[in-house]
């Protein structure tokens, strides 16, 4: 009987057990659901206080809402607006105080933490922003820190002349990174001119044929005279990278020297040549693709052939929409 009754207050014990964690459970769900609902409420006045704002309408003062509840805020809205309305809210931003945690991140003693708020500071791009970042680029003991500070510069269109990037990073006491391409391509844009004055200079080659890359992203036509200089460079590294700048600036002008690079003697030339024929969509250079296919290296044959099935599926294309009804219709 004894052991009866012990089952018998086990089993309550449990069910109570059961209905307090049950209750429990739906307590938490009904207060994160209000919560919720509450979060989304502010989050919807704060929205709509911002844009308001932005567009110069009376809004009541709200002064309960925390830095880092507007920050939230204006993290989701920034996306939304361009132009004027973009910058006029980085304003209200700055004069709410809003970006001041960041900022005092970015002065941490830890470079994670100012790696962190230096992508915050990308993100939003104001004044303030790119001071900051501007003197993290300058003055940060980390080189790591330097490098992203300047990549967020460079990503806002506001990294310094090329040359003083170099200076200021030490860029050529080492050897180029992938994130040193990216500043260059990134600069040659802003500063065409100044990265050809550049190559006036004593550089280590590989700095070189980065400038020299580089040169492609400016959207500068005037330089592929310039890289027709450079694809006859006894350095096979310069004749790749005039030959990728080309390819990647898409003048027409380049057609010639590039299709003469098939018969260069170095079969990363010859790799490079292919990419940029394929760039420019050359049918020129069909008959130089179709002589690559018995080339002596394999990586050479095998671009040679997807460069030319992909040089006539274009040609496909392009004739199938010339040849289609609704063309022909235009036509007639």
């Amino acid at each position: 009987m004894n052991g009866f009754n012990s089952v018998i207050i086990g089993t309550a014990i449990l069910a109570a057990g059961i209905f307090v964690l049950f209750t429990i459970l739906v307590l938490r769900r009904f207060l994160s659901e209000r919560n919720k609902a509450k979060r989304d409420r502010r989050a919807t006045a704060i929205t709509r206080s911002y844009l308001q704002r932005v567009s110069g309408q009376r809004v009541e003062d709200q002064t309960d809402w925390s830095r880092r509840i507007r920050l939230d805020a204006i993290r989701r809205i920034l996306p939304l607006l361009r132009g004027g309305e973009r910058k006029r809210l980085l304003q209200i931003a700055e004069l709410d105080g809003v970006l001041a945690q960041t900022i005092r991140n970015s002065h941490s003693l830890y470079g994670a933490e100012r790696i962190n708020a230096i992508h915050l500071l990308q993100r939003f791009g104001s004044e303030v922003c790119i001071a900051r970042l501007r003197q993290l680029m300058a003055h940060d003991k980390s080189l790591r820190v330097r490098l992203e500070a300047a990549f967020a510069l460079g990503a806002n269109g506001a990294l310094p002349p090329p040359r003083e990037t170099l200076r200021i990073l030490h860029a050529l006491d080492r050897a180029p990174t992938r994130l040193d391409v990216a500043l260059l391509r990134a600069t040659a844009p802003l500063y065409p001119e100044q990265m050809v004055l550049l190559l006036e200079d004593d550089l280590p080659g590989d700095w070189r044929a980065r400038i020299i890359d580089a040169l492609g992203w400016s959207g500068d036509m005037s330089m592929i005279e310039l890289l027709a200089g450079f694809a006859v460079n006894p350095e096979s590294e310069i004749r790749c990278a005039a030959l990728r700048a080309a390819g990647k600036l898409g003048h027409p002008a380049a057609a010639k020297w590039i299709v003469r690079s098939f018969a260069d003697p170095v079969a990363a030339v010859r790799l490079q040549a292919i990419a940029a024929a394929v760039e420019l969509g050359l049918r020129e250079a069909l008959p130089e693709l179709q002589r690559l296919r018995g080339d002596g290296e394999l990586w050479v044959r095998l671009r040679a052939e997807q460069a030319l099935d992909r040089l006539d599926s274009d040609d496909a294309a392009g004739s199938a929409i010339t040849d289609s009804p609704s063309q022909q219709g235009v036509i007639g």
